[in-house]
This record gives C-alpha cells, structure tokens and sequence, in this order.
C-alpha cells in the first residue's frame, strides 16, 4: 500500500497540472498509476476508464475514486480525490480572477492559440496509449481479433464524430457487440473441440 502523505502528494501534483480539461488530466493521471507507480496496468486502467465512462458524472472523478479504491481502499480513494480537486479548485478561481484583468491582451490571445492545439495533442497521446493495449492482446490471439478490435474503435469514433448517437449508446453497443462475438467465438471452439 502507498503511504498516505505520499499518495496525496502525488494527486496533488495531477491537480496542479491539470490545465486544460479533460484530456490533459486523464493523460497525467494514466502516467502516474500505469507507467510511473505501478497502480493498475494498462488493461486495469482501460477497464477503470470503460466502466467509468457508463457512470454519470465527471468520469475524472469517478476514474480517480476507482484508482483510488484499488490503491488502498475508501481512505486512499478519498485521498486521491482531495488532492486532485484542491489544486484545480483554488487555480482556477485564481486563474479566473486574473484573466479577466488580462484577457484583450496580445500576448494573452496569442498564448491561447497555441493552448488549444497541444491540448489535442495530449489527447492523441492518451488515446494512443489507451489503443495499445486492447489491440496488442488482440493481434496476440488472431489477425479477426485485430479486425474486430479496430472495428469497434473505428465505429464508435465514427459514431460520436457524427454527433447522432449518444455516448451511452456506443457503450452499450461496443459491449453488446463484444459479448455476442465473444459468445460466438466460445460455441465456435466448442464445436471445433466436438468435431476433433
């Protein structure tokens, strides 16, 4: 178990470098507990964020209570927690009241014209690194479990980028859809196993 100063430390740190949404947050939170720390493993993560997705709520939070809670139980999690809200609440009333006093200079809008092109950046960067391993386990069982990974990231972008069907709807479908080939792939051994 990680210590309790040290846990806070660290989600301190995500909160006080989580400028600009989302993305950023999710990047620096995925470094910490997969790759610097040792939390959760990639596929733990994958599978935090997925069923976090199907909550309602900030997702962030959710995924950082469910780190959390992994880490060392309801104390851990609500540590987490307060370290990461404490920094982005008081940075950004801060921010907030400062900005207004600089918002129409130059240098401020030229500043946030480069803001939000490395925040898509980041954004790429985390959607790579969450691709990774879904598609690495399934180059690992066949060339059809690659296919039908792509298919199901490729549709579901494909699905939010049109705007017509709601977050919640590609969900479930990507977890129906996985389930029924699973289902499918499992009575396909089982015969090939009766035939033998």
């Amino acid at each position: 178990m990680t210590g309790n100063w040290k846990l806070l430390r660290i989600w301190l740190l995500i909160g006080i470098q989580s400028f600009g949404g989302g993305t950023i947050t999710m990047t620096l939170i995925r470094r910490n507990a997969v790759d610097f720390h040792g939390w959760v493993t990639e596929e733990e993560f994958n599978r935090h964020w997925s069923l976090c997705q199907m909550t309602p709520g900030i997702n962030l939070i959710a995924l950082t209570v469910s780190i959390g809670r992994q880490i060392g139980g309801a104390r851990a999690a609500a540590l987490c927690l307060i370290g990461l809200l404490l920094p982005s609440t008081l940075v950004t009333c801060l921010f907030t009241a400062a900005f207004v006093a600089v918002r129409d200079l130059p240098a401020v809008q030229g500043a946030m014209k480069g803001v939000l092109p490395a925040t898509v950046g980041l954004g790429m960067v985390t959607a790579c690194g969450m691709a990774h391993q879904p598609l690495r386990h399934s180059l690992r069982r066949n060339w059809r479990q690659l296919l039908f990974a792509s298919f199901i990231m490729l549709g579901s972008a494909a699905a939010i980028w049109t705007g017509r069907v709601s977050v919640t709807i590609v969900l479930l479908a990507g977890a129906g859809i996985g389930a029924l080939e699973n289902w499918i792939t499992d009575r396909l051994s089982i015969r090939r196993e009766h035939i033998k």
